[in-house]
């Protein structure tokens, strides 16, 4: 094996070892998956939302229901677009869908279509779509 082969060789690897995390998962990919269980954990935790309920899909998904109201809320880590993917539907209405992607700049998760922080576009969509009162 030649030097620049060797140097190439060892050049792949250290790019490899940059984008995977010790486990094998990507940065990205555990960023978007801490934020699942973050958002989940802070909706229905001892200070969460009373009266919610949430269905764990995946360690990637969950819905979110407030019975009686006729609505939920869809939270997803997609991976192979690396977004979250945050789905709201008042039955009757039409489906409303938000992408959210790592911004390095800003350091937190940003709306792919206004730029908006994601803790604050979900309290609005609880606000809109299962806790009405709270307008």
């Amino acid at each position: 094996m030649s030097d620049e082969g060797r140097k190439k060789l060892a050049g792949l690897a250290a790019h490899i070892r940059e984008q995977n995390a010790p486990g094998g998962v990507p940065p990205l990919d555990k960023r978007g998956l801490d934020l699942v269980e973050d958002l989940a954990k802070t909706l229905t935790g001892p200070d969460g939302m009373p009266g919610l309920r949430l269905h764990r899909e995946s360690v990637s998904k969950f819905r979110l229901e407030r019975p009686p109201r006729n609505a939920d809320m869809w939270v997803e880590w997609q991976r192979p677009i690396g977004a979250l993917v945050v789905v709201t539907q008042k039955f009757g209405n039409p489906r409303t869908t938000t992408r959210y992607v790592w911004d390095e700049a800003l350091g937190h998760f940003r709306s792919m279509e206004d730029r908006t922080e994601v803790y604050e576009d979900i309290t609005r969509m609880l606000v809109d779509v299962l806790y009405p009162e709270a307008r």
